[in-house]
């Protein structure tokens, strides 16, 4: 993801697609509700078959705008029976097998699986973000984009097993509350062992906090689907700000590389609660 760190924009697009166009399959949104939402991660939205073996006859026209783009990708998920948010990380493939797909999932960290009931298997949608500075000024934000990749697996996969086999809500909040406190010892060592003020400091917490949510429908009244992808939310923030800031925890090498792999195994949980909240969330907006 060519994005910086500090972008404005909004993370985890797929998320965002996923429960929106849940939404919008059961008539709960518009297609204006998913362009405003998907908006928030770039102002533009295309859609691409990548080349090579196994790419279907399928063609999608690169949009020439955010909503062209945003129709197109509802063009697709209209006849979805289940879709399902994989998170993936370098160590983590979250269950996915060897596929192109996967290899692109990987890449961007993040893929939404399609049960779309093809015969050819199933669909999966990889976002990858460009941006380019304003030709206004120099001070405006860069022009985000963001080229949907469609691949088909050469199977079906086991979308349900997938969701399923992973940690429960509850074990995932009770997990994610431990690494509040974790996350709340690197904090100190952000503050001690830079020159910036803890203003600034805050405010940057603040800013990659506000990222690292998602926005889901109004329509959900889980308030565990809430309180997981918040504080995965926070716990990200704190995690991203440490490896921008090259944090050293602890004060011997045995030190660091375990300060490292507490950094790795917070990321993956955030990912992990982060999917399973959106996941819990379309499920019930699909089966309502």
């Amino acid at each position: 993801m060519n994005r910086s760190l500090f972008s404005s924009t909004v993370a985890w697009p797929t998320c965002a697609l996923g429960a929106w166009s849940a939404a919008w399959l059961t008539g709960r949104c518009s297609p204006d509700d998913v362009i405003e939402a998907l908006a928030e991660s770039a102002d533009r939205h295309a859609v691409r078959w990548p080349d090579g073996p196994g790419t279907p006859d399928e063609q999608v026209s690169p949009a020439t705008g955010s909503a062209n783009g945003v129709l197109d990708l509802l063009a697709l998920l209209r006849p979805a029976r289940r879709l399902v948010v994989r998170l993936p990380s370098t160590g983590d493939p979250q269950g996915l097998p060897p596929h192109p797909a996967t290899s692109a999932a990987l890449g961007a960290g993040e893929v939404l699986l399609v049960d779309d009931a093809s015969s050819t298997g199933t669909l999966a949608l990889v976002p990858a973000f460009t941006a380019r500075a304003s030709a206004a000024e120099a001070t405006d934000p860069p022009f985000v984009s963001c080229t949907w990749s469609a691949y088909r697996y050469d199977a079906a996969l086991d979308l349900g097993h997938l969701v399923s086999a992973g940690p429960s809500a509850g074990d995932l909040e009770y997990e994610l509350r431990q690494a509040v406190r974790d996350a709340t010892s690197i904090i100190g060592g952000l503050a001690g062992r830079r020159t910036a003020d803890a203003t600034d400091l805050r405010t940057q917490l603040a800013a990659l906090t506000s990222r690292h949510r998602v926005a889901l429908p109004p329509h959900i009244l889980d308030a565990r689907s809430t309180r997981l992808i918040d504080t995965a939310a926070q716990v990200e923030a704190i995690v991203d700000l440490a490896g921008a800031r090259s944090v050293e925890i602890g004060d011997t090498a045995g030190q660091w590389d375990s300060g490292d792999a507490t950094l790795r195994g917070l990321q993956v949980l955030t990912r992990t609660a982060r999917a399973a909240a959106v996941n819990q969330t379309i499920l019930e907006l699909l089966r309502r």
